[in-house]
């Protein structure tokens, strides 16, 4: 008898989980609370160019790709110095992004998850409007995950809100980002083509914070489109109980630094698809932890050092990676930065720049 698979939440991951069930031959049924896939928009749209090149059982379209981008200008204190990385990344229209990975998917749409009822064999998932049965239920319904706290798996995860603007406004360089080093996060400034730019930061208070940065740095546009979203740091304890299992944002599948999630999550879906299809998903939480908790927990570390750093410290930070350009160029990876932290810090030149500082990212970060 073919198991009834329940996929709450049509987001990218959601969605790609479930077409990789299908070309495994396993249908599945997606629950969406919105009215529509791709809307409202919560993300940057700046994916890792291996996103789409890395090999994956479900082949994802390009179509969404609206700009290359070609590296990166760091700034601070009125300095800045560039990256060059040839098609290190993409920005995508994430609307079109989760519509394409929705196609000829089975989805019900606006049904809210109240609740997920264990019975003698599978389960009963409870939305505000009906009811539908399961025999594995997979949560990847974001950020606020629903699932993660029936499971009751929160525990020490922190939850932070980014916005993000969308201006009318001359760049200069398209195939550029430029991400504005500050306390306790840092601005990015992502070009959507030669007149369009989405410019945003996540903090605390990150509509006040955006606004007092665009100010600061006499950055005046059309205002075309403004968003907010959430996201969820930690580790999760445990990702899989009985055959109820979360993926993506959920489960906290984000790299801390930038707060991306879509590569991590595209990753940590093909091992949960592969374990279902194995009739062994109470080894999905240890195979996607193998394979990424060691760069979530480094992220984690690195965020922690770089909210508690000073002014000057700062600068210092700034300065080595200034001095490390052609390092960082040669070895950067758009989704493991630990490889970079690894290699700086691996240098002697690395030690009196950084001074005091040193030991402190030795034994915090490492």
């Amino acid at each position: 008898m073919k198991k009834k698979i329940v996929i709450l939440g049509a987001g990218p991951i959601g969605c790609y989980t479930a077409q990789i069930l299908k070309v495994y031959g396993v249908d599945s049924l997606l629950i969406e609370e919105h009215a529509e896939v791709g809307r409202p928009v919560h993300c940057t749209g700046l994916v890792g160019s291996s996103v789409f090149s890395e090999k994956r059982p479900y082949k994802l379209s390009q179509s969404s790709i609206i700009n290359v981008i070609n590296g990166a200008v760091m700034h601070y204190d009125g300095q800045s110095f560039n990256i060059n990385r040839k098609n290190v990344a993409y920005v995508i229209d994430r609307e079109r992004f989760d519509k394409e990975l929705s196609l000829g998917l089975k989805i019900v749409l606006e049904n809210k998850l109240l609740g997920i009822k264990k019975l003698k064999a599978g389960y009963i998932v409870e939305t505000d409007k009906q009811e539908f049965p399961a025999d594995i239920v997979i949560g990847a319904d974001g950020a606020n995950s629903t699932v993660r706290k029936i499971l009751g798996f929160d525990g020490n995860i922190k939850q932070y809100r980014g916005v993000q603007f969308r201006l009318k406004l001359k760049t200069g360089s398209k195939d550029l980002v430029h991400v504005y080093m500050s306390k306790p996060s840092f601005f990015w400034v992502v070009p959507e083509s030669e007149d369009i730019v989405r410019i945003g930061t996540i903090s605390e208070n990150p509509h006040y914070d955006l606004e007092q940065f665009l100010r600061a740095n006499g950055i005046k546009g059309e205002l075309l489109e403004r968003f907010g979203g959430l996201t969820s740091l930690g580790i999760c304890a445990h990702t899989v109980k009985d055959n109820i299992a979360l993926v993506g944002d959920a489960a906290c599948q984000v790299k801390p630094l930038t707060y991306g999630g879509i590569y991590f999550g595209l990753k940590s879906a093909t091992t949960l698809a592969d374990c279902i299809r194995k009739n062994r998903i109470k080894d999905y939480d240890a195979l996607w932890k193998k394979e990424l908790v060691s760069e979530i927990k480094i992220g984690l570390r690195a965020k922690e050092t770089y909210g508690s750093l000073t002014n000057d410290e700062l600068g210092s930070i700034f300065k080595l990676l200034k001095s490390q350009k052609a390092l960082i160029e040669k070895v950067g990876n758009f989704e493991n930065h630990s490889q970079v932290i690894f290699e700086i810090l691996k240098k002697p030149s690395a030690y009196p720049q950084l001074g005091s500082l040193f030991s402190l990212l030795l034994k915090k970060i490492l």
